[in-house]
């Protein structure tokens, strides 16, 4: 199961104080959120990851001790070599595999956002669910990690481990293997290190 291993969901875009980390734990099993604000950071090191644009590099990383990763939204541009980016969020259906096959080895985490399903009909989320083996497939042969994340804007929109199992077994992933490589991608995040290309 998920025992010793951190449930993660790296895209929290709302604020809350920090009294509130306690309930979102236990109420939703998540040990570990990706966040923009950084006010909460001072108290809760080990269990938030600041999200910080890869625009504004630099700015506001060079004096604090936190854990930090860069993203970027994906624009359909194979040109972009991605320099510096540790997640990419994928907002639309695009063919990846060229893509995926030239960023290998960069160690990079393609997100996409639960929360986006609210907004597609019937057969969309058919095709996402379709787009979502095909690109986690891809994930794995070119050695890139697969991020579901809830995108949430408010703590109603929340995922709970139980959900997000239950999409994976959706997809015919195996949850065990995706929160032991999701913990494995952010550990070697936090140690700076990337994969060799094979």
């Amino acid at each position: 199961m998920t025992q010793n291993r951190n449930i993660i969901d790296l895209s929290v875009g709302f604020s809350f104080p920090h009294e509130t980390m306690s309930f979102i734990k236990k109420f939703f099993s998540i040990n570990v959120m990706g966040i923009y604000d950084n006010r909460l950071l001072a108290k809760e090191k080990d269990t938030l990851v600041l999200r910080i644009q890869n625009t504004k590099q630099g700015i506001i990383t060079t004096q604090n001790d936190y854990f930090f990763l860069y993203y970027q939204d994906f624009q359909e541009n194979l040109d972009n070599t991605y320099g510096n980016t540790d997640i990419l969020t994928i907002n639309d259906f695009f063919n990846p595999k060229n893509l995926l096959k030239k960023l290998s080895g960069k160690n990079i985490g393609f997100e996409f956002l639960v929360s986006k399903l609210r907004y597609l009909d019937i057969s969309q989320i058919g095709r996402w669910f379709s787009y979502m083996k095909y690109f986690y497939g891809l994930c794995k042969r070119y050695r890139h990690q697969l991020i579901l994340s809830s995108g949430a804007k408010n703590i109603y929109e929340l995922l709970s481990l139980r959900i997000i199992n239950s999409i994976l077994d959706k997809l015919d992933v195996s949850s065990t293997e995706y929160w032991s490589d999701l913990n494995q991608w952010l550990s070697r995040k936090k140690r700076g290190m990337i994969y060799d290309p094979l």
